[in-house]
């Protein structure tokens, strides 16, 4: 006849075995379970903000030194001298110019110097673009005078469009058709035409 107490040890045997497996599997579970339900979150940088620039404010008024152009008696012969002038304007290059162009039609206070732009003559537009000067005069611009006063009131006009920078190309017409032939003698205009061109072409 068997041992009672032996038959109650075998499966109280088994039995811490399996509940200690139990337990291993449970405890792995669970962090199997943890880890899927939690996982990391990934990181998402956040985009740039470009915040709108500002609309830049209109140009202040600026005072600069400017020249306008006139002719002169030196020794018996002509010549294109400068006459500084302030002006306070708009920062704009053509306000400028307009400015100086309007000061050399309305004519010369200098008794030693005088202008061979005729009488009347108005400045009917200016525009720039660039280094292009766009000039359109009235029809007074061409009335009048020899060969020499053409040359003189060409010059007067090309040096004033080109006060702010020498290189500019100054493109003229009058009442708004190109000046191509200059008075009664055919002074041939070239467009457009610069100092340097006038100072080649043109001379007293």
């Amino acid at each position: 006849m068997e041992d009672p107490q032996k038959t109650r040890v075998i499966p109280v045997g088994i039995m811490a075995g399996i509940a200690a497996c139990l337990i291993a599997v449970g405890a792995g579970l669970s962090w199997w379970t943890l880890s899927s339900r939690s996982p990391k979150e990934p990181v998402v940088s956040s985009p740039t903000l470009t915040l709108p620039q500002p609309t830049p404010s209109p140009s202040e008024t600026v005072e600069k030194t400017l020249a306008i152009y006139w002719v002169e008696d030196k020794s018996g012969k002509l010549a294109i001298i400068s006459q500084p002038v302030q002006i306070q304007a708009q920062n704009d290059p053509t306000v400028f110019l307009n400015i100086a162009l309007d000061r050399l039609l309305a004519g010369v206070s200098d008794p030693n110097q005088f202008s061979e732009i005729p009488k009347g003559t108005k400045l009917l537009n200016l525009t720039t673009n660039n280094d292009d000067v766009y000039v359109d005069l009235s029809p007074e611009f061409t009335q009048g005078g020899g060969s020499a006063s053409m040359t003189g009131r060409l010059g007067q006009i090309v040096y004033t469009a080109t006060t702010l920078n020498p290189n500019s190309k100054v493109w003229l017409s009058v009442a708004g058709k190109p000046l191509t032939v200059l008075g009664g003698e055919g002074l041939e205009i070239p467009q457009p035409i610069t100092r340097s061109i006038f100072d080649r072409e043109f001379r007293f």
